[in-house]
């Protein structure tokens, strides 16, 4: 298994979870009452393919239901993608999230690497990314947007070479949008009906709601069609295809949501400038990637620990090292507190 956030640790002893990318006010009530009150339909096996569930989405979202394919969480997603096309040579934009390399590596996938390059804050460089997909030909380019860790997002305007390449050589290209609901930028849904793209997202992060398990992907109907013909059976479960009305339509809860985000997003950032030997590069998701200057990620960690915080580490992420840390957006009070203790580090 690869190493994730999210603290395992003594249930005891309690932390400020800093490691985990998801919207701390909790669970939105409007579902906890609804799931409240349909816990007697566990008794009944869920719809098999959770076809409610995609014709709520996809009206939500704009297209046809035929685009839609909803998961026991975005990562079952990532494996169903992996093992239905099979691509023999794979290029991942790197750092990224380490679930793609492993879902494709384990279907028998070449994977290449991209490396975007801390001088440019980690930015993709299109002219290089297309040369690159020249040069190796892979069936497959994977990539995160807003990315996960280093919070960049490409611009549509500026993705479409890639696009018009991978056409050309008959590939996909899969984009990862878990965070899109936390930048005002334009996502690529446009793209779906001319392109061979694949778009998956998460209601994890935006609802905060991991244990519940619930994600989508969005593609043409070929890309769609196939995907289905090879993913299994009931992996919705039936509290999970309830959420998706409930979390889609709550509107005050995302106003909530981001009434606190813009407001968190900035003081943190703003405060983390101030930190000599911290530099924060700029973000569109709701965590930022931190690269020490004259500390240890692990050293760091084990002092926040012992305060209490958990923080995520980046070794593990290809291209980054024990320098770096990734910090959720958390509430005022624990943000405060996260401050105070790497200020007096």
């Amino acid at each position: 298994m690869n190493k994730h956030g999210g603290y395992f640790g003594d249930n005891d002893y309690k932390v400020i979870d800093f490691s985990v990318n998801i919207n701390p006010l909790g669970v939105p009530g409007s579902l906890i009452d609804e799931l409240q009150n349909s816990l007697r339909d566990l008794v009944r096996y869920p719809e098999i393919d959770g076809d409610t569930g995609k014709e709520v989405i996809a009206s939500k979202i704009g297209v046809k239901k035929d685009n839609i394919v909803v998961g026991n969480g975005a990562t079952e997603l990532i494996y169903l993608f992996s093992k239905t096309f099979l691509p023999k040579k794979t290029l991942i934009v790197q750092p990224t999230f380490t679930e793609y390399s492993r879902a494709l590596k384990l279907n028998g996938s070449e994977v290449y690497s991209f490396d975007t390059d801390e001088k440019q804050s980690f930015e993709i460089n299109i002219d290089k990314l297309v040369a690159a997909i020249d040069n190796i030909n892979p069936n497959l380019v994977v990539m995160c947007n807003p990315n996960n860790p280093t919070g960049v997002f490409t611009h549509k305007e500026d993705i479409k070479p890639v696009l018009d390449k991978i056409k050309a050589a008959g590939g996909y290209l899969f984009v990862d949008e878990s965070f899109i609901d936390f930048t005002n930028e334009e996502n690529y849904i446009s793209f779906v009906k001319g392109y061979p793209i694949f778009l998956l997202r998460s209601m994890t992060k935006t609802y905060g709601i991991p244990g519940l398990r619930l994600g989508y992907g969005i593609g043409n109907k070929d890309i769609i069609s196939e995907m289905n013909k090879k993913k299994e059976p009931w992996t919705i479960n039936s509290l999970a295809l309830k959420a998706i009305p409930i979390l889609l339509e709550d509107q005050e809860y995302i106003h909530e949501t981001f009434q606190w985000y813009n407001k968190e997003k900035e003081f943190l950032k703003n405060e983390l400038d101030k930190i000599d030997y911290i530099k924060t590069y700029k973000s569109y998701g709701n965590f930022f990637l931190c690269r020490l200057l004259n500390e240890n990620a692990d050293s760091i960690k084990d002092y926040l620990l012992d305060k209490g915080i958990y923080i995520r580490t980046c070794e593990d992420f290809l291209g980054l090292d024990s320098s770096y840390i990734r910090l959720a957006i958390r509430e005022r009070d624990e943000n405060s507190l996260l401050i105070k203790y790497l200020k007096n580090k």
